[in-house]
């Protein structure tokens, strides 16, 4: 040892032993003192949870075709994007899916927590190049797919009504046009849809207007439409025969000096409510409305589902506005513009289901546009049911008011709805023309227009209820000129399509462009056959008189008519002898005589009998049987 200094390996001993020391004490804390801390940092560093996401749903028709549906994403095998099939098709039905993967609009967004399924948790084990230890990770949750919506909708129909709005808002020059094809029977929604529409597809469309259901959304002035449910008010409670003749109030009526006018399109003279509701006269069902009162007909407007939401749980719908009685009595004028719709606001869903309970023998049916849900196996787990609601008028109310909706389209202010390719599917319903109500205002906008038309299809043992809407049309723009062609362009499409028509229709029609493609009825007999002859038209003429009262595709002429002949004003009963039910309501309808038949097929007996002396409120009687 140097007297100056210690010994320099005892110094190094002690530097080794101090360190030997530290990592001693360092060990220590590390596996027993704060053992749990070091083990949770150390774990976090190869350890990670992962989502496992779920397969969402997929939305498909009745029929099982595909119109929403998720795909696995090949940027990330955890995950989905979702894909709509039928693009635009019923986009605005089957709604849209946001950024974060839960439904934005329509069944997407009003089932999304059925849809969505539930995520899974997976326990990741990575390497130091955070790659994962498949051999170590495994799944802590299973992910669940969601449920498979079915749809009561036929992909085919919806194909038929969206093409028919589109043409008809380029044709009519509309804002927008609306439609919706219901089962009267069991409240099913075949077909609805609005135009103009959307891709779900799209990252860059917006949505706006475009993505409004308007059957739901819209709230509107029905019009005429409505006096379908004052006649039922009146029928049902016995307060007006259907009988009863109405003095002619000229064009106005006035009911006192200081009164507004309430006016009709023309001068009809004296009606009964059959006649009021062929020519849709305002004067005739403000009696009937003032007859019945405020309370029953607030009640039957409720009784038919006016006022109040059809869906249970449908994002966006409109209630409407049902006054009550004491609001409806307010003054001397309010309730008989409630007769032919005015004073109440509707939604078009709403009115469909009304005319659904005049065509099903009086039931209020609660709309139904879902028919069931499957697991990922395809099992059903749960099917929707038809629900009644509650009767809303009677079997015999029903039935009279469908034979007023068939002479609409007969004889009345439809009757350009009448199909010459349909010839034995007779139709029945009503055309209106109305304002639109303003929420925001309270008000009805006068400078907004819905013209509208709601058919059966046919008008007994009906398999189709359909609704159309036209939005603000311009030139024509009453129902019967807009929204009725619209109804029959797709009546004629489900009709003739190969997988939805209800029977077989071969029938000959003539083909578009050729020159038999012209509408003879309302021609005089000589305008008639000179136009035939000027444009080689092949025509037969049938009956006596001067001016084409209906027309048909005949099979015994290629591309030819067969023209039948009667007079606008007769005293004595026509011969109806062989004609079929169409055309003889029509030949009637032009005599403004009611009619009531049994049967099908042609015409083998009729009460008067031919050239019989015409009787003021004579009902004609038909008998008709198919040939055998």
């Amino acid at each position: 040892m140097n007297k100056f200094g210690a010994d320099p390996l005892f110094i190094l001993k002690s530097l080794v032993l101090c360190t030997i020391g530290v990592l001693i004490l360092q060990t220590f804390d590390i596996q027993v003192l704060n053992r749990n801390v070091y083990q949770v940092n150390t774990r976090s560093m190869v350890t990670h949870t992962k989502n496992l996401y779920a397969e969402r749903g997929t939305i498909m028709d009745r029929n099982g075709i595909v119109f929403a549906e998720s795909m696995r994403d090949t940027s990330d095998n955890l995950g989905y994007s979702r894909l709509f099939l039928q693009g635009s098709l019923a986009s605005q039905i089957v709604g849209k899916v946001g950024y974060d993967g839960s439904g934005s609009m329509g069944m997407e967004k009003i089932f999304n927590d059925s849809l969505r399924g539930d995520d899974g948790i997976r326990l990741s084990i990575q390497d130091v190049k955070r790659r994962e230890v498949h051999s170590r990770s495994k799944n802590v949750v299973e992910a669940k797919s969601g449920l498979n919506l079915v749809l009561t909708i036929d992909r085919n129909m919806q194909e038929i009504v969206e093409k028919a709005l589109k043409d008809g808002v380029a044709e009519f020059m509309a804002t927008s046009a609306s439609a919706v094809v219901v089962d009267p029977y069991t409240g099913e929604i075949l077909a609805m849809a609005s135009y103009p529409t959307f891709d779900p597809n799209s990252k860059n469309q917006g949505v706006d207007r475009a993505g409004k259901n308007e059957i739901v959304s819209m709230s509107y002035e029905p019009g005429s439409t409505f006096k379908v449910i004052t006649a039922a008010a009146a029928l049902e409670n016995n307060v007006v025969s259907p009988l009863k003749v109405f003095a002619n109030e000229g064009r106005c009526w006035q009911w006192n000096p200081r009164s507004e006018k309430i006016c009709d399109t023309h001068v009809y003279g004296d009606m009964d409510m059959s006649e009021a509701m062929v020519q849709s006269s305002n004067i005739v069902f403000a009696k009937i409305a003032s007859e019945v009162g405020a309370v029953r007909m607030q009640k039957m407007a409720r009784a038919f589902g006016i006022g109040e939401k059809a869906f249970d749980n449908y994002i966006g719908e409109e209630n409407g506005r049902l006054l009550t009685p004491a609001e409806l009595t307010r003054d001397d004028r309010t309730l008989k513009t409630m007769g032919f719709g005015h004073a109440v606001s509707v939604t078009p869903i709403q009115m469909v289901m009304a005319y659904a309970a005049i065509a099903n023998g009086g039931k209020l049916m609660r709309p139904q546009i879902v028919k069931e849900w499957r697991n990922s196996n395809g099992d059903v787990v749960k099917r929707i049911e038809p629900m009644e609601i509650r009767r809303a008028v009677s079997e015999k109310t029903a039935a009279s008011i469908r034979k007023m909706l068939n002479r609409v389209v007969n004889s009345g202010t439809a009757k350009k709805v009448a199909s010459q390719k349909l010839n034995d599917v007779l139709f029945g319903g009503k055309t209106g023309t109305a304002e639109k109500y303003n929420r925001e205002t309270r008000s009805y906008d006068r400078n907004s227009q819905v013209a509208s038309f709601i058919g059966l299809a046919p008008s007994e043992d009906t398999r189709y209820v359909c609704l159309v809407l036209v939005d603000d049309p311009q030139g024509k723009h009453v129902g019967g000129l807009t929204a009725g062609p619209i109804f029959r362009r797709i009546m004629e499409g489900i009709y003739y399509h190969p997988s939805l028509s209800p029977l077989a229709h071969n029938l000959k029609q003539v083909k578009l462009g050729s020159p038999c493609d012209r509408d003879f009825a309302g021609m005089t007999a000589t305008s008639a056959k000179d136009y035939a002859k000027k444009n080689k038209c092949p025509v037969r003429f049938e009956g006596k008189g001067l001016r084409v009262i209906s027309e048909r595709v005949d099979a015994g002429l290629v591309n030819g008519k067969t023209l039948v002949l009667g007079d606008a004003v007769a005293h004595r009963m026509p011969n109806l002898q062989g004609l079929s039910l169409k055309d003889a309501l029509e030949v009637m309808g032009n005599i403004r005589m009611n009619v009531e038949y049994t049967g099908k097929g042609r015409v083998v007996a009729q009460e008067p009998k031919a050239e019989e002396a015409l009787r003021k409120g004579a009902i004609c009687k038909l008998t008709l049987k198919e040939k055998s």
